[in-house]
């Protein structure tokens, strides 16, 4: 089942607004889902990590001058990492909306100037060269490790538009032009050259270096939708036939001759929408692997015939043939049919198949029995639906849906041979979506009861249909479809309000290390009494922090706070005498601030008359009132639980390392099967993350929070065992429940068994 990707309403309006076909403009909005999906996150981590690496800078500066320039730089960065994201998706949805307009080649923005001849030098700045070479040189580097991606997109895209197939100078999610569209926001936003450098940079690490796969989705995503599906790009070599013949074999495969696998996709989509997984493929490994190990299965036989070779094998005594009378495939359908009007279902298929035998064998006597094809399709339906039962909670409404399933099922393997062997058949769908409503791993706030209405509702609707047809089980597969679309934009609304506040914490938090930067700076340089140092680290940091957050450190209000904290550190540094008066414009200024961050107006009164005192003395109130009040008032932003988020002191392992440094590179989205502290596994979403206070949030498939942790905490659960990452090859229940049903299948009859794939 191809991925639910939802649009914005300004994509929308833009795809209405394009003068296209129905089909390209369907195409085309996948197109930008996909974009929306896949680069979100690695976008947003382009500035945070961009932040970070400027706030790196400026706590190891050699001397104060340098610092404040680092810190002025990422001051320019306020503005922009608001928007970034949010521009260079709607430049990248712009660009695939006017797909079919003629456009001139980007890669001029990011090619740099010809070396100026002997009759015509010019000036130029040399920022402007290093630019243009560090542009030129990432752009480079990211077409070759893409050029067989960027090959096959070009013409499927050209497909689409109408067009010869496009070049890379001319593609819209080709390295040029995302390079170009980072420029333009860039220079736009009036960005220093030192600030564009490290952008560029950054936007390397976390875009460009993760393009590939983005690529690889879109060229995926477009076959599935018929543009070219068996594309395949292969460049001549003209060598010898021999020497071919050794590079065939060679490229690409490890030591058993076979392909390396790429390292699988995390799944990023709601509910069942990850991609189906290819049972041909899970064939033809089982086929080489039959082949590998020395067996005749396989090495002649198709697919389908190897199952039933491998059954025959796996049995441990064959069928007495002599005694039996094996009855015609539509004599078996007949009985199947009626016991599928019959309100009751068996529990079991062993209990399924032995009422067919039974009903056989009293209409046609004792001898009768099923035919080999007949029993090894049940048998290897009873199988699949075994490991389907075993990650199943004990919830008795799914439980009830697959035992209803089970007699349409057995009557549609029955009738189309490539039911095991054929990709996305409508059958297995509606198993898998039955299925992964009861799955181990939701907990009781994840379950859906109107997709479970709709489910028993679709399932006893195909009861009165002829099961043998696959338009049947698509039919209902569409209505359950329908649900899961708005059930999942219904979890992205309810996911975004979440990462919004998840936000707002990390701006916070981050508004907070500012403060407290300058005051320990402030108390380096005057070194104002210990309870005056205190105080500002309680009480003014939080005025310092509400400024920030509301104004911005670029703001006329920041700096006037600035101002005042040197001014606190000046005067209370000085020597406390009889004589020292208190400034009583400061003391003013600190109490109004303290007032606005809810501070009553004896505390802030007394907090100020200390702050705006030499030695911070105050003979009004004693220091033990003052501190017990302190502690007792809530701190701005303490409700958000930053201090419980702090990362472990201890130092991480090599293998948690590894960890840590996959996490920070997953798109948001991802998925985790995480133990729930009593040895069971419940998959929630990892929604949103950040690098500068590795604060993650976790939700779970409604969209419902979930939990809070860091980066740190899940990493150190992921090397635990705790903690596994879903990718796309292990996402849906029924294709992992197939894939395990394939390896026991071939231990019982004698195979190695098959090596897992993550």
């Amino acid at each position: 089942m191809s991925a639910v990707f939802s649009l914005s309403s300004a994509d929308t309006a833009r795809l209405a607004a394009a003068d296209l076909p129905p089909r390209v403009r369907e195409l085309l909005g996948a197109l930008i889902g996909l974009c929306h999906q896949a680069l979100t996150a690695p976008l947003i981590l382009t500035v945070e990590a961009l932040e970070q690496t400027l706030l790196h800078d400026a706590d190891h500066a050699r001397n104060p001058q340098q610092q404040a320039d680092l810190l002025g730089q990422r001051g320019q960065l306020h503005a922009f990492a608001g928007h970034f994201s949010d521009r260079m998706l709607d430049a990248l949805a712009d660009a695939l909306a006017r797909l079919r307009e003629p456009i001139a080649p980007v890669v001029a923005a990011v090619t740099p100037p010809p070396l100026p001849g002997m009759l015509g030098l010019t000036l130029v700045a040399e920022h402007e060269v290093d630019r243009d070479l560090l542009l030129t040189e990432m752009v480079r580097r990211e077409t070759l490790r893409s050029a067989n991606a960027l090959n096959l997109l070009g013409q499927r895209l050209g497909v689409v538009a109408g067009t010869p197939a496009f070049e890379a100078d001319t593609l819209p999610l080709a390295p040029q032009a995302l390079c170009a569209m980072v420029r333009k926001l860039a220079e736009q936003d009036a960005l220093s050259a030192d600030v564009q450098m490290a952008l560029y940079r950054s936007f390397e690490r976390q875009v460009l270096e993760r393009l590939g796969d983005v690529l690889d989705r879109a060229n995926a995503l477009l076959a599935q939708h018929g543009i070219l599906p068996g594309l395949v790009y292969t460049p001549y070599l003209a060598r010898s036939s021999s020497t071919r013949r050794i590079i065939t074999q060679s490229v690409g495969s490890g030591r058993s001759g076979r392909p390396s696998p790429r390292a699988p996709t995390p799944m990023t989509g709601w509910g069942s929408s990850a991609p189906a997984g290819s049972w041909s493929t899970l064939m033809q490994d089982a086929l080489a692997d039959a082949t590998a190990s020395g067996s005749s299965v396989g090495r002649t036989v198709p697919a389908s015939s190897m199952l039933h070779e491998m059954l025959q094998r796996a049995r441990q005594a064959p069928q007495p043939a002599a005694e039996t009378a094996a009855l015609p495939s539509a004599a078996v359908d007949a009985v199947l049919a009626r016991l599928q009007g019959q309100a009751s279902a068996a529990s079991a298929m062993t209990d399924l198949q032995a009422a067919v035998v039974a009903q056989l064998r009293s209409e046609h006597g004792a001898q009768a029995s099923l035919g080999s094809h007949d029993r090894d399709n049940l048998d290897l339906l009873r199988l699949l639906l075994q490991q389907v039962q075993q990650q199943q909670r004990p919830d008795p409404v799914p439980a009830a849906l697959l035992a209803r399933l089970q007699v349409p099922l057995a009557r549609a393997a029955m009738a189309d041979p490539g039911f095991f062997v054929r990709d996305e058949h409508p059958a297995r769908e509606l198993l898998n979506h039955v299925a992964e409503a009861g799955a181990s791993w939701l907990g009781d706030d994840d379950v859906d009861p109107q997709l479970l209405q709709r489910l028993a509702q679709s399932v006893q609707g195909l009861l009165g249909q002829d099961a043998r047809t696959p338009e049947a089980f698509a039919a209902a597969n569409e209505e359950i479809q329908q649900h899961q679309r708005a059930a999942a934009h219904r979890a992205e609304l309810a996911e975004r309000r979440h990462v919004e506040a998840a936000r707002g914490k990390e701006r916070l938090e981050l508004a907070r290390r500012q403060a407290n930067a300058q005051i320990d700076q402030c108390c380096d340089t005057q070194e104002p009494p210990r309870f005056v140092q205190t105080l500002l680290r309680q009480a003014w940091a939080d005025a310092l922090t509400l400024t920030r957050l509301r104004h911005g450190e670029d703001s006329p209000q920041w700096q006037q706070r600035l101002q005042q904290t040197e001014r606190i550190a000046a005067i209370t540094a000085e020597a406390a005498s009889g004589d020292g008066a208190t400034d009583a414009p400061l003391a003013a200024e600190v109490e109004s601030a303290l007032l606005q961050v809810g501070y009553h107006a004896e505390e802030a009164a007394a907090v100020a008359r200390r702050l705006s005192t030499p030695g911070g003395e105050d003979e009004s109130t004693s220091r033990t009132e003052l501190s017990a009040r302190l502690k007792a008032h809530a701190r701005l932003g303490e409700h958000a639980g930053a201090q419980a988020l702090a990362n472990d002191a201890t130092p991480r392992s090599e293998a948690e390392e590894a960890c840590y440094q996959q996490l920070c590179a997953l798109p948001f989205g991802s998925w985790f099967d995480i133990d729930d502290g009593e040895g069971t596994l419940r998959r929630q979403r990892l929604s949103w993350y950040s690098l500068l206070t590795c604060h993650v949030l976790f939700v779970n498939a409604r969209g419902q929070k979930i939990s809070e942790t860091t980066l740190d905490a899940l990493a150190r659960q992921m090397d635990a065992g705790r903690a596994q990452l879903v990718t796309e090859d292990k996402g849906r229940l029924v294709d992992r429940a197939w894939q395990a049903s394939l390896g026991a299948l071939r231990t019982l009859a004698g195979h190695r068994p098959q090596e897992p794939n993550a």
